[in-house]
C-alpha cells in the first residue's frame, strides 16, 4: 500500500468519522482501547493501552487519528490505561464470541456465500445463548465484524467474572465435546429382550434374542419436548426419519448401512462407500440370491465391503420400521422415547449426526481463543474495518435476521475513482459483490465505484490511481 492509497484511505475514513456518530460499548470508561493506523500499514503493528474518560474523549480521537482498526477490550479494569496487564487490575469481562467465515468447513462458490454461510453459524449460536443459557436479548449484542463474519458480546452480570477454564466449558457445551449415549439417553424397558429374524428372507436369515435398545432422552423426562441438546437430538432424529421415509428402499437402507459402517469402522465420511451401499441393496432386491462375492464383481469393489454392508443393512431395516412408524416418531418428538432394538450403536450415530449439524465446532467454526481470552481486544461496533472498508455493524437480534453485509456495510459512495489492480490478481479480488452489483476488475488501471475501490485497496489489491 504506497503511500497515495494510504492517504486517501485515511482521507475517506476520516469523511465518515466526522459524519457518522459513534455510540460508545457499554461501559466504555472501563475498557482498554487499541488501534492499528494507516501509516503502520502493512504491517500490523497494535498500539494498545489508551483509555478514555468521556464519549466526547473517544470520539474526538477517532476524528483526529482516523485508526485503520479500532478495537476495545471485552475486558473490565480499574485502571485500563495503565502500561502492563497486572497494573490495570482486571474486574470481570463480557463473553464474547468471534464466528469467522474462512474457519467454516462448508466450501463457498463467492465472498457472499461465504457471509451467508457465517450467518447462518450465527444464528445457531444465538439460539444456544438464548435458549440453553437464558440470556436476555437486552444482554446479547450481535456485530458484523466489517470482514468475513460476526461477533457476539453477552454482558450478563452472570459471566462477568468467569475465569478461562470456565469459559472453555461453555465452549465445550457449544461444541457437543463429551456429549456421549451414557449422558444423553437413558434406559427405558430395563431388562427386556425380544426375538428378532435379522436378515430375514435372505441366506443370512438368523433368529436371535436381543435385550431392549429402547432409551428416553433424558431431558424428556421432565419437559415435554425436552429441552438443550436433547430437544436438538430429537429434532435431529425425526428429520433423518422423515427423510429416510421418503426413499426407496435400497437407497434407504444403503444410507443407514453407511451411517453405522462409518460410526463401526471409525473412519471419516467416504462418498464411495455411501455409493457402494446404495448399489449394494440395489443388486440385492435385484437378485435376491447374487452372493457379496458377486455383487462387489457387479459393483466393482470388495467382498469385505459388500459383507459389512450387508450386516448393517439389517439393522437398518429395524432402523426402517422406526422411521415408517407414525407412532415411533410421536414418542421421540413428545417423550424422547427411542426404540433402537438390536441397533444400539445407532444412539451414537445420532449424536454424532446432532453435532454436526447443530453444535458450534470451536477452532472449526468460531475461534476458540477469543471465548476463553479473558483481556481480548474487539472491534468496536460502528468502526470501520481497516481490511474492507466495510462498517463494523452493531445489530438488534431482530435487524440481524433481515441484516446484508454487502448491502447494508458498505458506506462509501457510487462515485467512480480510478484504481490501479496489482498484478498477479487472485481470483477472489477480480470480482467484487456489493449494493447488489457485479463489478469485475483485471490488472492495471480500472474505474470503478468508490465502494468496490476502497475495498480492493483495503484488501492489498489495488493502489489508488
Amino acid at each position: 500500500m504506497n503511500f497515495r492509497t494510504k492517504s486517501y484511505l485515511r482521507k475517506r475514513f476520516g469523511d465518515y468519522y466526522q459524519a457518522s456518530e459513534l455510540p460508545m460499548p457499554h461501559d466504555f470508561r472501563r475498557r482498554e482501547w487499541g488501534f492499528i493506523f494507516f501509516d503502520e500499514l502493512p504491517e500490523v503493528v497494535m498500539c494498545r493501552h489508551r483509555a478514555f474518560s468521556s464519549e466526547g474523549e473517544a470520539t474526538e480521537y477517532l476524528r483526529g487519528m482516523v485508526p485503520a482498526h479500532v478495537y476495545h477490550s471485552a475486558a473490565y479494569y480499574q485502571f485500563p490505561g495503565a502500561g502492563t496487564m497486572k497494573e490495570k487490575k482486571w474486574e470481570g469481562a463480557d463473553l464474547i464470541f468471534d464466528l469467522d467465515a474462512d474457519h467454516l468447513p462448508q466450501k463457498a462458490r463467492s465472498y457472499a456465500e461465504m457471509l451467508a454461510n457465517v450467518k447462518s453459524e450465527t444464528a445457531k449460536l444465538l439460539d444456544f445463548l438464548l435458549e440453553d443459557f437464558g440470556f436476555g436479548e437486552d444482554t446479547i449484542r450481535v456485530a458484523f465484524s466489517g470482514g468475513r463474519g460476526y461477533h457476539i458480546h453477552v454482558h450478563d452480570p452472570r459471566v462477568l467474572t468467569l475465569e478461562s477454564p470456565q469459559r472453555r466449558e461453555i465452549v465445550d457445551y457449544l461444541s457437543g465435546t463429551g456429549m456421549n449415549s451414557q449422558f444423553m439417553f437413558k434406559e427405558y424397558g430395563i431388562g427386556n429382550t425380544y426375538e428378532t429374524d435379522l436378515g430375514k428372507g435372505t441366506e443370512y436369515s438368523q433368529k436371535i434374542k436381543v435385550k431392549s435398545s429402547t432409551r428416553r432422552i433424558i431431558s424428556f423426562e421432565n419437559v415435554r419436548g425436552g429441552f438443550g441438546w436433547g430437544k436438538r437430538i430429537s429434532k435431529y432424529l425425526i428429520s433423518f426419519l422423515k427423510d429416510l421415509s421418503t426413499k426407496e428402499m435400497p437407497i434407504a437402507l444403503g444410507e443407514i448401512s453407511y451411517a453405522i459402517y462409518l460410526y463401526n469402522k471409525y473412519e471419516s465420511s467416504n462418498e464411495n462407500i455411501k455409493e457402494f451401499a446404495c448399489q449394494t441393496f440395489e443388486q440385492k432386491m435385484k437378485h435376491p440370491s447374487w452372493s457379496p462375492i458377486r455383487i462387489s464383481q457387479e459393483i466393482k469393489t470388495t467382498e469385505s465391503i459388500v459383507r459389512d454392508i450387508i450386516t448393517c443393512g439389517h439393522k437398518g431395516k429395524i432402523i426402517m420400521n422406526i422411521a415408517q412408524s407414525e407412532n415411533g416418531i410421536n414418542n421421540i418428538k413428545d417423550k424422547g422415547i427411542i426404540d433402537f432394538r438390536g441397533v444400539p450403536e445407532f444412539f451414537e450415530v445420532i449424536l454424532d449426526g446432532t453435532r454436526e449439524k447443530f453444535g458450534i465446532q470451536m477452532g472449526a467454526k468460531t475461534d476458540e481463543p477469543v471465548t476463553a481470552d479473558i483481556r481480548r481486544l474487539i472491534r468496536m461496533p460502528s468502526s470501520l474495518h481497516g481490511g474492507s472498508g466495510m462498517r463494523v455493524v452493531p445489530l438488534t437480534l431482530a435487524e440481524f435476521e433481515k441484516f446484508e453485509p454487502l448491502r447494508d456495510a458498505v458506506v462509501f459512495s457510487e462515485k467512480e475513482i480510478k484504481i490501479e489492480v496489482i498484478p498477479p490478481i487472485k481470483p477472489q479480488n477480480s470480482l467484487v459483490e456489493m449494493k447488489g452489483k457485479s463489478i469485475k476488475v483485471e490488472e492495471g488501471i480500472n474505474t470503478v465505484p468508490e465502494y468496490a475501490g476502497v475495498y480492493l485497496m483495503c484488501r492489498g489489491a489495488a493502489e489508488y490511481a
